[in-house]
Order: C-alpha cells, then sequence, then structure tokens
C-alpha cells in the first residue's frame, strides 16, 4: 500500500524544509521518524480510498498489483485495521517529535477520511478535491519536516509552502484525465468531467503561473530562478500539447513529461539548499542540464507510453484519485 512514487514525493517535500532552513547537514533521530510518520499516515490513506473507491478502481485499475483489493489479495475489512492501526502508531512516533508534527499528522488523518470517506467524500467535489490533496503532499510532509529538524515556522516557509500548494493543485487536477472513464461510470465529480478539458488546463495554467511567481520571489538566487524558469517553460509547453491533443496515450505522455520537470523544480532546489552558493549555482545548472538531455532525446513509443503511465499516476495523495 505504499506506493513508492508516491513516496518518494512527500519525502522531497518533507527534506525541502529542514534544507532551506540550513538543519540538514547532519542526522537527526528526527528525520527517521519523520519518514516513518509519514510513510504511515500515507498508507492510511490508500487504504481508506482504496476501500471507498472500490468500484471505480476496478474500472480504472484492472489487475494492478498496487490494488490488492481490486486483485483479491486483501479484504476490505483488513485495510481498514491496517488503516487504524497506522493511523495510531503514527500519532505515537509524531508525538515524539513533537508539537508541530504531532498537529500536522492530525490534519493528515482527518484529510484521510474525510477525501474517501461518505458523506464528505472530497474527492468528489471538484473544487475541493486538489487544493485538499495538494495540501496533504505538500504542507503536511513540510510541517513534519520542520517539526522534525527543531526548525521554527517562518514567514518564508508560508510563502514557499503557498508556492508548492499552488503547483501541486495543478498537478493534481492532471491526474483525473487517466481515471476519467471509471470516474465518469460511476457518477464522480472531478474538475475535469464536471467543467471539461479547456477549463482544467486553464485552471492549471493559473496554479503555474502563480507558484512560478512564488517561488521566485523566495528564491536566493538568480541562478537558481533562471534554471527553473526553464523548468516551467517546458511544463507550459506540455499543457499546450495537452490542449491540442486526443484522448489517449498522447494527454498521459504529455502529462508525464511537465510532471517529470515539476519534479525537476524540487530536487534541483533541494540539491541547490544544500552546499555553497558556488557549488550549489553549478549543480543547479548540471542537473538542468541532464534534464533537458532527456527531455529532448527522442524515446521509443514503448518507453513513452511506460514512463507517461507511470509518471501521470504517481501522485495518489488518499490514494489520490
Amino acid at each position: 500500500m505504499l506506493r513508492y512514487r508516491a513516496a518518494s514525493l512527500l519525502v522531497l517535500f518533507f527534506l525541502l524544509a529542514p534544507a532551506l532552513h540550513g538543519r540538514l547537514q547532519g542526522l537527526r533521530w528526527q528525520f527517521v521518524d519523520g519518514v516513518l510518520v509519514l510513510f504511515a499516515s500515507y498508507v492510511v490513506a490508500t487504504c481508506l480510498n482504496d476501500v471507498f473507491d472500490y468500484e471505480v478502481d476496478r474500472v480504472n485499475h484492472p489487475g494492478a498489483k498496487e490494488r490488492p483489493l481490486v486483485t483479491g489479495a486483501a479484504s476490505p475489512r483488513r485495510l481498514v485495521v491496517m488503516a487504524v492501526v497506522l493511523a495510531l502508531l503514527s500519532i505515537v512516533l509524531a508525538a515524539l517529535i513533537g508539537p508541530l508534527a504531532l498537529c500536522a499528522v492530525a490534519v493528515s488523518l482527518c484529510i484521510n477520511v474525510l477525501y474517501s470517506a461518505p458523506p464528505v467524500r472530497l474527492c468528489s467535489r471538484p473544487l475541493a478535491a486538489a487544493p485538499v490533496l495538494a495540501f496533504a503532499y505538500v504542507g503536511v510532509p513540510y510541517a513534519i519536516g520542520l517539526g522534525s529538524a527543531g526548525a521554527a515556522l517562518e514567514a518564508r516557509d508560508l510563502q514557499v509552502v503557498a508556492a508548492l500548494l499552488l503547483l501541486f493543485a495543478g498537478r493534481m487536477l492532471l491526474k483525473d484525465f487517466r481515471d476519467r472513464r471509471g470516474d465518469a461510470l460511476f457518477g464522480k465529480r472531478t474538475f475535469l468531467l464536471v467543467h471539461g478539458k479547456g477549463a482544467t488546463i486553464a485552471a492549471v495554467l493559473i496554479c503555474v503561473l502563480a507558484g512560478d511567481a512564488l517561488l521566485a520571489g523566495v528564491m536566493p538566487s538568480p541562478v537558481l530562478i533562471a534554471v527553473v524558469q526553464g523548468y516551467f517553460a517546458v511544463i507550459a509547453f506540455e499543457l499546450y500539447r495537452l490542449a491540442k491533443s486526443g484522448p489517449g496515450e498522447e494527454e498521459l505522455a504529455a502529462i508525464a513529461r511537465g510532471a517529470r520537470m515539476g519534479n525537476a523544480v524540487i530536487l534541483t532546489w533541494l540539491g541547490w539548499s544544500l552546499l555553497p552558493a558556488s557549488e550549489a549555482n553549478v549543480l543547479a545548472v548540471a542537473l538542468a542540464a541532464l534534464y533537458w538531455l532527456v527531455y529532448l532525446l527522442p524515446a521509443s513509443p514503448a518507453a513513452t507510453a511506460t514512463t507517461a503511465a507511470r509518471e501521470a499516476t504517481a501522485p495518489e495523495a488518499a490514494r489520490a484519485s
């Protein structure tokens, strides 16, 4: 139930908080504890979502090994028991870190229930699903990261989180392209199904532009800002490709390429934050060159399709779907 592609994103946001405060130079036991808290609360989310979205998943993910309920490898009761046990474990582990982590986990567990379970089921509310998932993916791990580092919340943290929330909300709107068949069949009211493809892409673009503007105001290096602008240029171009493409693999491929550049923003910033300024700028340029090389090199159709399916399905915070 710990889907590693999604879990790896949680770790990046978790590490970014202490890195921006200059507290990632050494290993603290709280960092290990914090990662365990994240993983436990995430598995709670996937268990609950799989139980309440069983019928939808049977259509969208038939035979998927990471859906044990769909494949028959697990029962609803087993997943619910696992969710309860890990929810209690995450609370205990968070309490060992401190008040900020404990508060973040409490909020996360509430989101897990409200997102998937009736009668609220935020996943079926077009205007709520993406922001809630973004908070679960960005705000919660960032807060636990701060608590694990023993750092105090500052005004800069609020701007960083606001920027990343906007960017990730846009990314969450795009995941509905993959799931629209099952969502439509069972009346799940996603933003895409309610407002259409054009409005969804426009909303994503607004999120990207606003998030980019906020990030540019908080990033300390002109070199880092320039590198990140290159990533955002690719994201905007892939949104254009998405708008022009028809349903199917073309859409998923465009989403996957944009998602990869979104990951590049976080990875580059995280790496930059761990080094002295001169070395950090070299690293940022080197990472940008690597990402651009991978982006520009042609890929085989089979590899493109596989990557599209994996990248487009990675974020699943309350499965996340």
